[in-house]
């Protein structure tokens, strides 16, 4: 009935307003990667060298993650591990942040539109078959629903008592369709934004993810920006920052 409905929305909307106050989204449910599966990924560090959020190379000089990530913060404040699946505070190939550049269109009181940074690192990565670009989307183009995706991350495995991973993990989702991801949402999806979800809802990104890459066929179309908590919440997708709309403004201020 009427009632009914209304306080299913009140509770649901709750849920969302938790989830949106704290965004920093491990894969919960996910498998182990292989080492160098992923070589595009790489763990952005805070300052005493724990991981915080999961980040992509586009470049040698440049890493691409999500504005929550590093928002308000310095560039001192930030390391990248790069070249690993397994991650450690004292680890090796670890290249500090020299200049963050957040999205001037941030705006995290809209549902998080525009949650998308680049980080320029002090000194060039060494490439090797563990430490490669990701191959970013063309611009503007679009990704079709329903197909099969790929997250990786180090976040926390659950959302009660969960721990951050040291092994990277790796998830496979399917696209969800903006309109059927906002009505489950109750709230706008925007075209600079994809949704994606594992089939039965038992498996999600979580804190420790976000800023991490969404690929479709190697292409990484999306950076993990929200979802809603507790982790792996059935009928809630995790919604991404849509990289190809950006891929002009990425192209300004790297070249890439």
């Amino acid at each position: 009935d009427i009632v009914y409905k209304m306080l299913r929305f009140v509770v649901l909307s709750g849920i969302v307003a938790i989830s949106l106050a704290a965004p920093n989204n491990r894969i919960v449910n996910g498998n182990d990667a292989k080492e160098g599966q992923y070589p595009y990924v790489v763990s952005l560090r805070g300052p005493t060298g724990g991981h915080t959020c999961g980040a992509s190379i586009i470049d040698r000089l440049w890493i691409l993650t999500a504005a929550h990530c590093v928002y308000g913060r310095e560039d001192l404040d930030f390391s990248v591990q790069y070249g690993v699946t397994t991650i450690s505070q004292k680890g090796d190939t670890v290249v500090d942040v020299d200049e963050i550049i957040v999205h001037k269109g941030y705006n995290p009181s809209n549902s998080y539109i525009n949650d998308i940074a680049l980080l320029r690192l002090s000194e060039p990565l060494k490439y090797s078959k563990f430490a490669q670009p990701v191959t970013l989307p063309e611009a503007n183009e679009q990704t079709k629903h329903n197909a099969p995706a790929t997250l990786v991350g180090w976040g926390i495995n659950s959302t009660t008592d969960g721990v951050l991973q040291t092994h990277l993990q790796e998830l496979h989702y399917q696209i969800v369709g903006s309109k059927e991801c906002g009505d489950l949402h109750f709230r706008p999806i925007y075209k600079e934004q994809i949704c994606a979800a594992y089939p039965d809802y038992d498996r999600a990104q979580c804190s420790g993810d976000s800023g991490g890459p969404l690929t479709v066929d190697e292409v990484q179309v999306g950076i993990v920006s929200w979802s809603v908590k507790p982790c792996a919440v059935a009928r809630f997708p995790g919604v991404f920052t849509q990289v190809s709309f950006y891929r002009d403004w990425i192209k300004v201020h790297t070249g890439v």
